[in-house]
């Protein structure tokens, strides 16, 4: 495949327009795949979808991408990428255990609304990620959801945390943040970060004595 940073020359309209090229980045092609995921489902967007919306041919768009799997296992890849060395250099750092979850919580939020559409993707059409991309990716999904325990568990041995269940309080956690790409506005009344504070706020207090 091309390098990370383009998918090379192509051609918006056909042959007897080959003087015309323009170049298409990576995020080009993702942003404009997981947008139409996002309205239409996995299933229900085709590749020809997208080329149109790129406005290249559908051969252009598979010289590009190996398959319709590929594609959405690097849609899928991308937000994860972004958002689990975060969570390991937050878990990393010598806090207390509710200053950790508040700091992991928060960046999770951040990072949902930042890549809102890729994020919806990764939650709502993961299960469409068929061998062998699905094993690439679920150790880190796994990881991801591993370090939210991990911060859990320490605080319950710590005393710092009630005695909940680090798993189910990790998922409820997790879960509620989640929602957010279902109902949030960028322009909504309400900033993304006093979002993120009151969901941190709702996490503490899950786990508080």
């Amino acid at each position: 495949m091309p390098d990370n940073n383009h998918y090379g020359q192509t051609n918006s309209g056909g042959d007897e327009d080959a003087g015309k090229k323009t170049y298409l980045t990576r995020q080009d092609v993702l942003k404009a795949a997981a947008g139409l995921i996002r309205i239409h489902g996995y299933h229900g967007t085709s590749t020809q979808m997208i080329a149109d919306a790129l406005g290249v041919s559908k051969s252009t768009f598979f010289h590009h991408i190996k398959s319709k799997q590929d594609m959405l296992f690097q849609i899928l890849q991308e937000p994860l990428e972004r958002v689990y060395p975060d969570l390991q250099e937050i878990y990393a750092r010598q806090l207390p255990p509710l200053q950790k979850l508040e700091a992991a919580v928060t960046n999770h939020i951040l990072s949902l609304a930042e890549n809102i559409e890729v994020v919806t993707v990764l939650l709502q059409e993961r299960d469409c990620l068929k061998p062998p991309y699905r094993e690439i990716l679920e150790p880190v999904r796994d990881g991801y959801v591993r370090i939210f325990r991990l911060i859990i568990s320490d605080g319950v041995n710590s005393g710092a945390f009630r005695p909940v269940d680090p798993k189910m309080a990790a998922l409820a956690i997790l879960g509620m943040c989640n929602w957010l790409v279902q109902w949030y506005n960028p322009a909504g009344e309400v900033s993304i970060q006093a979002i993120a504070a009151m969901y941190a706020d709702f996490a503490l207090r899950l786990v508080r004595p």
